[in-house]
């Protein structure tokens, strides 16, 4: 089945799917890559599609773990993740 390229409001549907457990990090990092690899096979993105390989690039940090279940970057930063990406900022 072929999966359309992602928007932002995809991205943030994914990143609140791991807020509510419905998605691991790990499967979110894969996503993530896959849809990374995808954006840089092209000659040329438009501002949209930069803007996310952007994003989704930065959120390959989503499942760096300090210890065994306990992640580098908490809950709450995913949420403030999310209302940045809703309002098109960047998320360093």
């Amino acid at each position: 089945m072929l999966e359309s390229q992602p928007t932002k409001q995809d991205l943030i549907n994914k990143l609140d799917k791991v807020l509510k457990g419905d998605m691991s990090r790990e499967k979110f990092n894969a996503w993530s890559y896959k849809w990374i690899q995808n954006l840089e096979s092209r000659n040329r993105l438009s501002s949209d599609e930069d803007q996310l390989h952007e994003y989704l690039i930065f959120l390959l940090c989503i499942d760096l773990e300090i210890e065994p279940y306990i992640y580098f970057h908490e809950d709450i930063e995913l949420k403030e993740w999310i209302e940045k990406i809703a309002q098109s900022r960047q998320l360093s």
